[in-house]
């Protein structure tokens, strides 16, 4: 049997509710996993699981719809990566097996009305700040330990746009997903600041700390949110934490030559487009591993390096994918 990922498991109620002292603990014990494995699981975060797990039949509901319904809202924009996007639009540098929906901030033309889908876009709209005040404060909690000031991820976070992303993982035969170049995702790193993920029970979720090409369950916790740092933030803390390597492949719990359905609910955090991500110096001598990029160009050049223009029935033209 294969051992999950050593990845920490850390309350997060002593940042939210606690003295300074606390808080600063917490940050030490978010700083410590951040920039070993780059993984936590966050528990007593403040979204109560009632609220998870309605989202999660949410989102059962929106792609249990017909096809055609759904590629109405269908994706079409890199630069604003907001719609659906069905199974196999992907071009990821292999295929993934999955279909997605992105709500964002402040632009969402190919979100379902409350009339077409019920109560769908109120729900998300209420459940993204939620997600959006989490991220935010975990944000704050890693800047604390890095000294670098309680606002300093406020200040580049202003007009911040995440993307909260629902995916359906369709049950499929195992011999499709573990064909060479086929997964549920196929390895990647994330782009951003960092990502917050929910997970049903299913399984599948891998990661790759080290880059060595050990992949390491990183199996559902109940009650938590698992939070990954992306590539942005290995930036700007000049490699002070880690954004590392995951995927989604045929869970190694579950036997048989189906693989059930999977659902999960990413929300990427990306600072303000405009911003300039630099890597922060804090030791005399350090050398800086990264150039300036601009967060906006950033997060557009990585969303539309993996898009394809697609032309299939209900609707053609490019379709963009964000790492998961």
């Amino acid at each position: 049997m294969v051992e999950a990922a050593d990845i920490a498991v850390v309350s997060f109620e002593r940042f939210l509710h606690g003295n300074d002292a606390d808080k600063q603990t917490v940050a030490g014990e978010l700083y410590d996993a951040f920039s070993t494995v780059g993984w936590v699981y966050l528990k007593d975060h403040g979204i109560p699981q009632s609220r998870v797990d309605e989202i999660f039949e949410l989102a059962k509901s929106f792609f249990a719809l017909p096809i055609q319904q759904k590629l109405t809202w269908r994706l079409k924009d890199a630069e604003v990566n907001q719609g659906y996007t069905a199974d196999g639009d992907e071009a990821n540098g292999g295929t993934d097996h999955k279909e997605c929906y992105e709500h964002r901030r402040f632009a969402n033309d190919h979100c379902p009305t409350d009339d077409e889908v019920q109560s769908f876009k109120t729900t998300l709209d209420d459940f993204y700040v939620q997600c959006l005040t989490l991220g935010l404060n975990v944000l704050k909690c890693l800047a604390m330990a890095l000294e670098l000031g309680d606002t300093f991820f406020d200040d580049i976070t202003k007009k911040a746009d995440p993307q909260l992303r629902l995916i359906h993982y369709p049950a499929i035969e195992r011999r499709v997903v573990e064909q060479e170049g086929h997964a549920r995702i196929i390895p990647h790193t994330d782009f951003g600041l960092c990502t917050l993920l929910f997970q049903d029970q299913v399984g599948g979720l891998e990661v790759d700390p080290f880059h060595t090409g050990d992949f390491k369950p990183a199996v559902p916790v109940p009650g938590t949110v698992l939070i990954n740092i992306a590539d942005l933030l290995q930036r700007l803390t000049n490699d002070r934490c880690r954004s590392t390597v995951h995927r989604v492949v045929s869970p190694r719990a579950v036997e048989g030559d189906v693989l059930p359905a999977r659902y999960s609910i990413p929300f990427f955090i990306h600072p303000d487009p405009e911003v300039v991500i630099e890597p922060v110096v804090k030791e005399k001598g350090e050398v800086r591993r990264y150039e300036a990029v601009k967060a906006g160009e950033w997060r557009v050049w990585n969303t539309r390096k993996n898009y394809t223009t697609l032309e299939k029935e209900g609707g053609g033209g490019e379709v963009g994918v964000a790492a998961a």
